[in-house]
């Protein structure tokens, strides 16, 4: 009785010392490991530089100095949670372990309080000593303690996430690795299911405006796709908050589960039977997605849909029943009849939303209902942040939005005519240019508080009113064109065409090129829009460096049909600067493009091989006279590939080469005799 009481005493506390005692020397260098990392990426990096001359360099936060904090957070909460919960998935060391006189609910405390002693002081350790190397001469970094608070936070709350999720995933399931296995696909699934979801209603349902329904980036919805990112992105107060709160669920759902589990659950797969509906209807879920996905990007057809579907259930039930019943003797007298409720409920849910039931494809809603309207191909690139300048904040919602009346009209008259006539949606390079196809967002800002996004894909045949009413309205030139952004901090422009380039960086001609280049683009008509004119030259309005010092720039073109700016250009000495001219041409080789049908089918879109076509059918000849050289390169549109059309192969100087189209009413006499 005296042996025993040392131990009744201690059961009456929340948790046991001796336990904690034998995890840490058993599981130490967990701790050793996780510190040794974290001081070499963090306190160490900080005196790694190559240049000793280089000024010190001013972090406004410490995980902008490199990219492998992730590649450690990870690991180690996940590896210490697999190694705590291993007595709960082997037999053994779970009948040796329940044996002894101590609460469930002690024991799991003690172990949770073994796992956070071998992975928070790690990061604290680290976080003192980042403080104590800041003012030393040797660190080429500057920082502030609220940046080091900031990381420790930051680390501390995922590192707690992920062990509580790890330990969770421990008391449902009841092997080792399957629970390796279900922890890391369940901290990528909401992502993954986003995404298939995604793709499936993009191909199913007509006008999804797929990757920006969400509105959000799908990996904020995985914690591991979230914290590999953090060195781009760092984690926001809130998010901190949630994934505190969730540490929190975890560990509580931990607890009350473990309390109800039964011991001889070890080596199980589930250790909860009333989890196997969730976790049947899941996999099959999934493997259906993906299964559909799959053939639904090679294969169209109600019967590959079905067929798709109805296989992807059967692959994850048999796979989701072996893991369940560990053999593969899954064969009874009710699998078909629980198959066949499965793959019923599932499909139907995968069913309903592309469906006519919702009525989301015909839904247009009224212009009374509307108070802003955006619409335009871009939508993704105006709420993205520019490549060419990260740390620049997507466009505002003000700038890209518009209140008038009319273009609201306008937009849904247009959105009326596609959902009517409903186009063949096809999101192809050759359909878009050589169809003549335009691809449009259109988002609804209601007066109810929500917002309406659609998708489409327009031809212009049979759409010329509609478009031109929508194109031609300054609302869209604005947006398309981003003029907003164009008129904000303007430093520099930059003009060029093949090697030949120039800048303007003088503000007053800077402000008259600006304000010269935005009444051309708001005065463009939809004719001008789409037309396949070649531009004369590219320009690039650069901004101002912000305060990371990137220069974010705009590009535009300069086109035949901005008389005005080719005035100005020609005035202040600058055409002739950027301008391509016969002087520039090595060679010029016109042919008549025709019988395509001759052409091999892997090469019909091979301009070089059309050419090789024409000359063996003696339709190709060389131009030589600088004049309708000259002629050629003012009327040059883009290669068409149009049956009968001419084009030429011109060869520069700067042995670059490009093949271009030109319109028959805009040849010359002498240039059409050139060929019979």
């Amino acid at each position: 009785m005296k042996w025993g009481m040392p131990v009744m005493t201690r059961s009456r506390l929340f948790f046991n010392s001796s336990i904690i005692r034998q995890n840490l020397r058993q599981h130490g260098w967990i701790g050793i490991l996780y510190t040794l990392a974290l001081l070499f990426i963090l306190p160490l990096q900080l005196f790694i530089e190559s240049d000793r001359l280089k000024e010190p360099v001013v972090l406004d936060g410490l995980f902008d100095l490199g990219m492998d904090f992730p590649v450690i957070l990870i690991p180690f909460p996940i590896i210490t949670g697999l190694f705590l919960s291993r007595y709960l998935q082997s037999k053994g060391s779970s009948d040796l372990m329940h044996s002894l006189p101590l609460r469930r609910s002690h024991l799991l405390s003690s172990y949770t309080l073994s796992g956070l002693l071998l992975l928070l002081p790690p990061i604290w350790i680290t976080s003192v000593v980042t403080m104590l190397v800041r003012p030393l001469e040797g660190n080429m970094y500057i920082y502030q303690g609220a940046e080091v608070w900031q990381w420790c936070l930051t680390l501390t709350v995922l590192t707690l996430f992920l062990f509580a999720f790890t330990v969770f995933v421990g008391i449902c399931v009841g092997q080792t690795v399957l629970q390796g296995v279900v922890i890391i696909i369940l901290l990528v699934l909401p992502a993954a299911i986003l995404m298939f979801i995604d793709m499936h209603l993009n191909r199913y349902l007509y006008g999804y405006p797929g990757g920006m329904g969400a509105r959000a980036d799908m990996t904020e919805w995985a914690p591991i796709l979230r914290i590999a990112d953090m060195s781009f992105k760092p984690f926001g107060q809130t998010e901190l908050w949630v994934y505190a709160l969730l540490s929190a669920a975890f560990l509580t759902l931990s607890f009350v589960l473990y309390c109800k589990r039964h011991s001889e659950k070890a080596g199980q797969a589930m250790a909860f039977t009333y989890f196997d509906p969730l976790f049947k209807a899941g996999v099959m879920l999934c493997s259906m997605l993906l299964v559909l996905s799959y053939f639904g990007s090679i294969k169209q057809g109600t019967g590959w849909i079905i067929g798709s579907v109805v296989a992807g259930g059967i692959i994850g039930y048999i796979v989701v029943e072996m893991l369940l019943r560990k053999t593969w003797h899954i064969l009874n007298r009710k699998l078909p009849l629980e198959l066949a409720v499965y793959s019923i409920l599932l499909g139907l849910l995968l069913y309903v939303p592309v469906s006519g039931l919702t009525g989301y494809e015909t839904r247009v809603p009224a212009n009374d209902k509307v108070s802003a309207v955006f619409a335009g191909g871009n939508y993704e690139d105006l709420m993205e942040r520019p490549y060419n300048a990260p740390n620049t904040a997507p466009a505002e919602e003000a700038d890209i939005y518009s209140k008038d009346p009319k273009y609201i009209e306008a937009v849904t008259a247009l959105h009326h005519a596609v959902v009517t006539a409903k186009p063949g949606q096809s999101n192809t390079m050759w359909d878009s240019v050589y169809l003549s196809r335009h691809r449009f967002t259109l988002s609804y800002q209601l007066k109810s508080g929500g917002m309406l996004m659609r998708t489409y894909m327009v031809p212009s045949v049979g759409f010329e009113p509609e478009l031109k009413a929508v194109m031609g309205h300054v609302d869209y030139k604005r947006v398309r064109y981003r003029i907003s952004q164009m008129n904000k901090n303007a430093e520099s422009i930059h003009m060029s065409n093949l090697d030949k380039a120039f800048s303007i960086s003088d503000p007053q001609e800077v402000k008259e090129f600006k304000d010269i280049l935005i009444r051309e683009v708001l005065n463009m008509s939809y004719e001008d829009q789409v037309s396949d004119q070649r531009s004369r030259a590219s320009i690039r309005v650069i901004q101002k460096p912000d305060k990371y010092g990137n220069h974010a720039y705009f590009t535009y073109d300069w086109y035949p049909s901005y008389h005005e700016l080719g005035a100005w250009l020609e005035q202040k000495g600058y055409a002739d600067k950027v301008r391509i001219t016969a002087a520039d041409v090595r060679s010029a080789e016109m042919f008549i493009d025709m019988n395509h049908s001759k052409l091999p089918p892997g090469l019909m879109y091979d301009p070089e091989t059309r050419l090789e076509l024409a000359r063996s059918e003696k339709r190709a000849v060389m131009v030589t006279d600088k004049t309708l050289i000259n002629g050629i390169l003012e009327h040059r549109r883009n290669f068409n590939r149009r049956e009968g059309a001419y084009a030429v192969k011109i060869v520069y100087k700067n042995n670059s080469s490009s093949y271009i189209s030109l319109d028959e009413q805009e040849m010359s006499p002498a240039l059409k005799a050139l060929l019979p």
